[in-house]
């Protein structure tokens, strides 16, 4: 800290005390990893941020700033602007922030939005001092400071990140580094509290059990215990998930299962059949969390007997319809996870029926017209999960309709609005599935439209909305490339790749967020070996494999067809030769292709076509047509439509599996679509190389 006596000077308004209180305890208590202590104290800083000054009284409302603080912040090695409304008009903050950039220079203010919104004509948050760069003498200039502030509300940062951002940068640390090792410290001391837990989660599930055993009493006492079992299953269950301690309620999970099992439907008024299966629906959704889906299954089971029953005594009731249509939702919702593809379609189907019934009742209801939207979509995503893409399609037109027209009441709704985004998002994809390229674009445009609607000051900070908007952007760009447009492709996956690294900063271990980011890497080699520039091409590769192996710490099905896409781009772009990932790629694609989910059909296909490849250099022609015929007859058990990603790789397989007429249909088939990649011209080469 050399000469200073604060290592940071809170500026604040009065108004957002509570804030200032908070950052003030936060920075004082901050240790920095012992990981960092050698490389701070041979730099010679310290390990903690402390002490801070935060001025406690309200300022004059004429004159000059006082002495104090004058004093506080020449004797202040950072300073800290929490900004929000009332600090960008607050006059004192500002001055304080002018003042300490006369002191101090540039580079050592740090910015903290707590409130409102940058750039917003009713709720700027940034004070003036920090919206307009400022001269020596800290007075503004006309060139705007654009500030990189750390956003510490629900919908941004959040508290904690926003403060390790804040740390990072007055540590002088990498802000990777410091979330990854205080996430690490953090779980060290949930698991210390755990026991803690555990033994309240103890002394709690005796209570229930108590209570459950309890079932011959009064209809009060019944009501009291099952009111225990909800605590258990919401709130309780909600407090030990990030601990890792759902385990703890496994033995009352069986335990309410019986006692629910014992009641007779019959018997039970509507109050106590509405408790049951919001308790059994809870239960399920526990045990589907806890990854025991066999207990799940049952306990869904048992809700949707407590809602048939309810929907037997009054069959034309609103609520009861409603109530039945979300136990059949949750027995679908098990099929899937289960792979019970029969299961799920009967299901999503009953679901829909009810959704229906409910908009013939009362077709203005809103409540009912998104529960159609809903059902449309699943049974949408159903067909297209199923390979029935073209199928699908229909089903997500109409979620889209449904949802724009609940999106048009109430345009400010923002729950609404991500609705119908997410029914565009699975429209595009459908669209961009079965070739329609030009359409997918358009819808997907359509959906990043609404992202601007609901943060029209920009997404980076709107972690709600940036994943999916990520992803939309990365659909576009494959769209642009199968057309052909690949300077336009390139533009978009640019741009894909910028808001998917402020995700991977943010949560460096979501799995989600490194999957996205792997195939933005891979797309982005394509574009640049599309290009010619190969530096970039390579160190893209490099990276969507380095991503796609973090995730895969995460397992997963989805994250091996990750990485073994990104291994077999790796292999494609070095010419096939021999190299050290040959023998992950092969296990990984044996894994996929015995595991038969229909989901990951383009990445067991591109893994074989990458090995196919692979003996094709070495010379084996044998081995070649081997691996390709092989992987064609996966295919036997693939009943549905495959995207047109797979499409092009089944025209390569048949290719190299000798059968060019096969691979000559289905790149007829690819072109009639309008598809323009340069794969398929590539293709179209060999084709005709093996005519001659």
């Amino acid at each position: 800290m050399g000469d200073y006596k604060f290592r940071a000077f809170i500026s604040y308004s009065h108004a957002d005390e509570q804030w200032g209180a908070w950052l003030q305890r936060s920075l004082e208590r901050f240790r920095a990893p012992k990981a960092f202590a050698a490389r701070l104290q041979q730099a010679g800083k310290p390990l903690r941020l402390a002490p801070v000054f935060r001025d406690r009284e309200d300022l004059p409302v004429a004159g000059n700033l006082n002495d104090a603080i004058q004093s506080a912040l020449a004797d202040s090695e950072y300073q800290i602007v929490l900004c929000s409304p009332n600090a960008a008009k607050s006059r004192w903050v500002n001055e304080e922030i002018k003042l300490f950039h006369r002191l101090h220079g540039p580079g050592r203010c740090f910015a903290i939005i707590v409130a409102g919104e940058p750039g917003s004509a009713d709720a700027e948050c940034f004070p003036p001092a920090l919206r307009f760069k400022l001269d020596a003498s800290g007075a503004p200039t006309a060139e705007s400071g654009e500030p990189l502030a750390a956003d510490a509300r629900e919908q941004g940062d959040g508290k904690r990140v926003a403060l390790l951002k804040t740390a990072a940068g007055m540590l002088g640390v990498g802000l990777d580094d410091l979330v990854r090792r205080d996430a690490r410290a953090r779980a060290r001391r949930l698991q210390a509290i755990a026991a803690g837990t555990s033994a309240i989660a103890a002394s709690m599930t005796f209570a229930a059990l108590f209570a459950i055993n309890q079932r011959n009493e009064a209809r009060t006492a019944r009501g009291e215990a099952e009111n225990l079992i909800e605590f258990m299953l919401s709130d309780l269950s909600d407090r030990l998930e990030p601990v890792g301690s759902l385990s703890i309620l496994e033995e009352v999970g069986g335990e309410v299962l019986d006692y629910y099992d014992n009641q007779e439907l019959k018997s039970l008024d509507a109050e106590a059949l509405s408790r049951r299966a919001r308790g059994l629906m809870k239960l399920g959704q526990v045990d589907q969390r806890r990854g025991d889906l066999d207990a799940a299954l049952k306990a869904y089971e048992a809700a949707f007997a407590s809602t048939e029953e309810q929907l037997r005594r009054k069959p034309d009731d609103a609520n009861r319809i409603f109530d039945h249509a979300q136990s059949i939702f949750y027995l679908g919702e098990a099929a899937r996870i289960l792979g019970d593809h029969e299961g799920m379609v009967a299901k999503n189907s009953e679901y829909l029926r009810y959704a229906e019934r409910l908009v013939a009742i009362d077709a203005k209801n809103p409540k009912w017209r998104l529960e159609l939207a809903y059902a449309t979509s699943n049974i949408g995503a159903v067909n297209f999960e199923t390979g029935n893409i073209a199928e699908s399609v229909d089903f997500f037109e109409r979620s889209v309709a449904a949802r724009k027209s609940l999106f048009d009441d109430a345009p400010q709704d923002r729950k609404l609005a991500l609705a119908y985004a997410y029914a565009l998002s699975w429209l595009g994809y459908a669209e961009l599935s079965v070739g329609n390229f030009a359409r997918a674009i358009e819808v997907l445009q359509d959906q990043l439209a609404v992202y601007e609607l609901i943060a029209p000051n920009g997404v980076k900070s709107d972690f709600q909305v940036l994943e999916a908007l990520v992803t939309a952007q990365r659909r576009i760009a494959g769209a642009q490339a199968a057309l052909g447009l690949i300077d336009a492709a390139s533009v978009t996956i640019s741009a894909a790749r910028e808001y998917s690294a402020i995700l991977i900063e943010r949560d460096p271990s979501k799995v989600n967020a490194l999957v996205n980011a792997s195939a933005i890497a891979r797309f982005s080699s394509f574009i640049a070996e599309a290009k010619g520039e190969g530096v970039a091409k390579f160190e893209q590769a490099d990276r969507a494999v380095d991503l796609a192996r973090r995730a895969a710490i995460g397992g997963g099905a989805g994250v091996k067809a990750t990485l073994c896409l990104a291994l077999a781009w790796r292999s494609e772009i070095s010419g096939f030769l021999p190299s050290a990932t040959d023998e992950e790629l092969r296990k990984l694609t044996t894994e996929l292709g015995e595991a038969g989910d229909s989901s990951n059909i383009d990445a067991y296909l591109g893994g074989a076509l990458a090995q196919a490849r692979l003996a094709e250099k070495r010379g084996d022609q044998k081995e070649m047509r081997s691996i390709a015929s092989s992987a064609l007859g996966h295919l036997d058990n693939y009943q549905g439509q495959l995207p047109i990603g797979a499409t092009l790789t089944v025209a390569w397989l048949y290719f190299l599996a000798d059968d060019a007429a096969k691979a000559a249909a289905f790149a007829g088939r690819l072109s009639a679509l309008g598809f323009r990649h340069p794969k398929l011209s590539d293709l179209q080469t060999a084709l005709g190389n093996a005519q001659l």
